[in-house]
């Protein structure tokens, strides 16, 4: 039989064993829905009648929930509206985050309601009443808190009774027609309502409640001597006292604490004590999980080893990956639909459930590629636009989604069930609602969605978009929805709810300073206003955490309590409260509450580093560039990369201007400029400058009109191109004649055996010059970087690739970033330099063609800026020796 209710079940049957086998009469009130499976395991095991109708167990919702008020009440969400209504019209209160301050509103009133307290005539007297209970003047802050609470009272006075007035009405109707016998069963905490119903419980049907004691008293008695007595003696001699009584611990081996490092510590010593209690067959266990990120990663751990938790607690919307759809559609509305944003919502599984999903996300990557090429930030209208000229697949999706937009467009501010249908309605257009019903946490939200649309049906004050939308954060921060059914022996639950339940073995996760006693409940009065008002506070609320706390750990058999001793660089102490019971046991036994980790939790060993790539690649590129040349001379796993995998990086979308796109837009200028002027000395240098400054605002135009900064970055072209028609006259007066501009070229280049490849490039510009064909390349960088560049023969290959390209005679990069502009040529003659990276090349890719392996060797600087760090895993390398 289960302990706790032993004793219960044996007073009903003293007292109805002739109603046995009905004792549907009997009404039992439960703190919460978990004891009624564990009392009628007690009463089954009790009585063997073949039939058995049991009494009711309810809770004292549930019984409310039996009765219609007999008049109408305002549900909560009519009531967070008016009160959002009211903060509109206090002209002293802050207009930002009126939502939250709403809610915050609404949960005083309910407290208010609860402890029965009616508002005073005037707010003179509700002063004086507050300075009385205080015992002084009222500082600025509480005059502000007394001040907001009795206008809050005054404005709805008189007003329609909000849900916890209608619990009251509830309780009162349902105690009008009852008759008894009627029993409570561990009821902790009650409200004054709720005790004033109980104590009429006991007048007119003779309330009784029944005892469930501790499974294990001596140990509860342990406990309430270590933490009930701090005022009535010192620890030592509370210690001592005890230990005279019970000469052995009842605590030791039975309950354990356990000081983990960091999160993964505490999560793997919690598995690993859940697993060894699954080994030796114990099937009630329970994570009580007073640190909610410890216990999502516990659960990931445990998911790991195939083992599934039973959540009690839910988890709010907010968390829900189907709130992530709303999010980001909201998003987009309010943010002109942002390109990443929009890809991001196309490829979402709950989206188009009635298109091939594999069609529809060739579809969204060919949109991808076209905003990557086109360079288009936001705007549906130009999302729409640029898939009807390229990415056509895409524009179905598209067009649902601007006839989903349209429900958002007008009027601007309307009802907030009328946004709310809305949302629900581009959930139908976008073929999301059968993906979202097919999902248990998706299905609960549509519930929500469409109950706070019913609920909100009389509501006719008006929101914005931006209003709604933090009314709706605000709901789906507040709701919880709860996971499938899962059959498992572990159950995820809260303190309180772990009250007055027998488990074989419980973690307590989470038991640091920070969680136990919980943290302070930043509401909108101060702690000392709420004792003056005579509502629960603090100290009222670490009471309880105490009591449930020490139930707890008197009823279940093993108890491991873990706490983090680090948060990131922080120190994270232990609970006071575990402090004085570890102090408390020593003093009386002499002996250490505390377990060690586990050495494999506490020193796992050490991952093996995973080795430098170092791949072959299966053929000769057919065609190679002087970049993918420089990416071999760089880092051979990076030219496997791109030329044996065929990995290319994604053109980013240009949010802004930046120095490339400045770059290429000079490389245009420069060309354009040349053509028009082929011989510079015909032309006057004033009239030079003159048409290479309107040429400049011509070509930066296109860009100006879309980015910010594009006009920034022309003023500092114009700073510098006076210096350039400087240089471009000597240049040309030395012998140099422009030829053209932005110019393709190819050879083939011959390995030997009959085998070539083509070398390719882009010229920027190809000159005549005194000793045969020049290459220049421009470059907006200082002359002194690109000295760098040039500096060691070998490391800088696009010059001498451009002389093996062309045949030249000379090749130069001119640095146009700062005056004068000065070209920067090789330090030795450029047949030279492209004959020895001819051989290089030539031997390399014969190399390659054999099957040398092309390994991940950059440098650090090379490895800054290369994007394929993560597929090569340089950071992960530790300090292993390259292959």
């Amino acid at each position: 039989m289960t302990s706790t209710f032993r004793s219960a079940v044996e007073r009903l049957l003293d007292e109805h064993a002739g109603r046995l086998p009905d004792w549907s009469g009997i009404t039992l009130l439960v703190p919460h829905h978990h004891v009624a499976p564990r009392f009628m395991e007690a009463l089954r095991a009790r009585i063997t009648a073949p039939v058995l109708l049991p009494p009711r167990l309810m809770t004292l919702p549930d019984l409310a929930a039996t009765v219609v008020p007999a008049e109408a009440v305002q549900s909560d969400s009519m009531r967070l509206v008016e009160l959002h209504a009211f903060l509109g019209r206090v002209d002293w209160l802050p207009a930002v985050g009126r939502w939250p301050l709403a809610q915050a509103m609404h949960r005083l009133m309910q407290e208010m309601d609860d402890a029965l307290l009616r508002p005073p005539a005037d707010f003179a007297d509700f002063s004086r009443q507050v300075e009385a209970a205080a015992g002084r003047g009222l500082s600025r802050p509480l005059q502000w808190e007394a001040r907001l609470v009795f206008e809050l009272w005054r404005a709805f006075q008189g007003a329609a009774p909000g849900s916890r007035g209608g619990y009251a009405l509830r309780l009162a109707g349902w105690l009008a027609t009852a008759t008894g016998p009627i029993y409570s069963l561990g009821l902790h905490a009650p409200s004054r309502l709720e005790q004033a119903f109980l104590e009429q419980c006991r007048e007119r049907l003779g309330l009784v409640e029944l005892a469930a004691p501790a499974r294990y008293p001596e140990r509860l008695a342990c406990l309430q001597a270590a933490w009930e007595g701090g005022a009535a003696s010192p620890l030592h001699a509370r210690a001592a006292a005890y230990a005279a009584r019970q000469p052995e611990s009842p605590l030791a081996g039975e309950i354990e604490l356990l000081a983990a490092g960091e999160l993964e510590a505490a999560a793997q010593a919690a598995a690993r004590q859940l697993r060894l209690w699954l080994a030796e067959g114990r099937q009630r266990l329970a994570i009580v999980a007073l640190d909610r990120l410890a216990a999502r990663r516990l659960r990931a751990v445990l998911e790991r080893h195939a083992i599934l938790l039973q959540d009690e607690t839910g988890w709010t919307f907010s968390t829900a990956t189907v709130s992530h759809v709303l999010d980001r559609w909201l998003t987009l509305l309010q943010d002109d639909c942002y390109y990443r944003d929009l890809i991001d919502f196309l490829k979402s599984p709950f989206l188009f459930a009635d298109i091939d999903a594999t069609a529809r996300l060739d579809a969204v990557a060919e949109l991808e590629t076209q905003i990557h090429a086109r360079n288009v930030v936001s705007g549906l209208a130009h999302f729409v636009a640029l898939a009807g000229a390229g990415a056509g697949a895409a524009l179905p999706l598209l067009r649902r989604l601007e006839a989903a937009a349209r429900r958002f467009v007008t009027p601007r501010r309307r009802p907030l069930a009328d946004w709310q249908r809305a949302l629900l309605d581009t959930l139908d257009t976008l073929g999301a609602t059968p993906a979202f019903e097919a999902d248990n946490a998706g299905r609960q939200l549509l519930d929500l969605m469409r109950h706070l649309a019913l609920d909100l049906a009389a509501a006719r004050s008006a929101h914005t978009l931006a209003d709604w939308r933090a009314w709706l954060t605000l709901q789906l921060d507040q709701a919880t929805f709860q996971e499938g059914d899962i059959d498992s022996p572990l159950r995820l639950t809260h303190l309180a709810a772990a009250r007055w339940r027998d488990f074989d073995g419980v973690v307590v996760l989470g038991a640091d300073a920070g969680h136990l006693p919980p943290a302070g409940d930043d509401g909108l009065i101060s702690d000392a206003l709420r004792a003056q008002l005579g509502l629960p506070g603090q100290r009222e609320r670490r009471a309880e955490s105490l009591t449930a706390l020490t139930d707890v750990l008197a009823r279940s058999e093993r108890v491991l309590l873990i706490w983090q001793t680090q948060r990131g660089r922080d120190p994270n102490p232990v609970s006071p409260w575990l402090l004085e019971l570890e102090a408390f046991h020593r003093l009386a036994y002499g002996r250490d509450l505390r377990r060690g980790m586990p050495a494999a939790v506490m020193a796992p060993a050490p991952p093996s580093p995973p080795p430098r790539p170092a791949p072959s690649l299966p053929a000769l590129p057919a065609r190679l560039s002087a970049s993918g040349w420089q990416d071999m001379v760089d880092c051979p796993y990076r030219f496997y990369a791109h030329y044996g995998l065929a990995l290319a990086q994604t053109e980013e979308v240009a949010e802004e201007m930046e120095k490339a796109d400045y770059g290429e837009l000079v490389h245009d200028v420069l060309s354009r400029f040349h053509a028009a002027h082929p011989v510079l000395a015909a032309a006057g240098r004033e009239r030079l400058v003159e048409a290479l400054t309107e040429l400049g605002r011509t070509v930066f135009s296109s860009r100006e009109g879309g980015y910010y900064l594009a006009q920034g970055w022309r003023l500092r072209w114009e700073r510098h191109l006076s210096a350039y028609v400087d240089w471009a006259l000597a240049w040309e007066a030395a012998g140099h004649r422009w030829r053209q501009a932005e110019c393709d070229q190819e050879c083939a280049f011959a390995l030997g055996d009959g085998r070539q490849v083509m070398l390719r490039g882009r010229l920027d510009r190809i000159d005549d010059g005194p000793g045969g064909v020049t290459v220049l390349d421009y470059k907006t960088q200082a002359r002194q970087v690109l000295q760098k560049k040039v500096k060691t023969p070998g490391e800088h290959v696009q010059l001498p690739f451009y002389g093996l390209l062309t045949g030249a005679a000379e090749a130069v990069l001119v640095g146009l970033d700062e005056e004068p502009v000065r070209a920067v040529s090789l330090p030795r003659p450029l047949p030279a330099a492209a004959a020895a990276e001819a051989e290089r090349l030539r031997s390399t890719l014969n190399a390659v063609a054999a099957g040398v392996p092309l390994p991940a060797q950059g440098t650090p600087q090379t490895c800054d800026w290369c994007e394929l760090r993560g597929l090569c895993r340089r950071d992960h390398w530790f300090d292993t020796p390259s292959p």
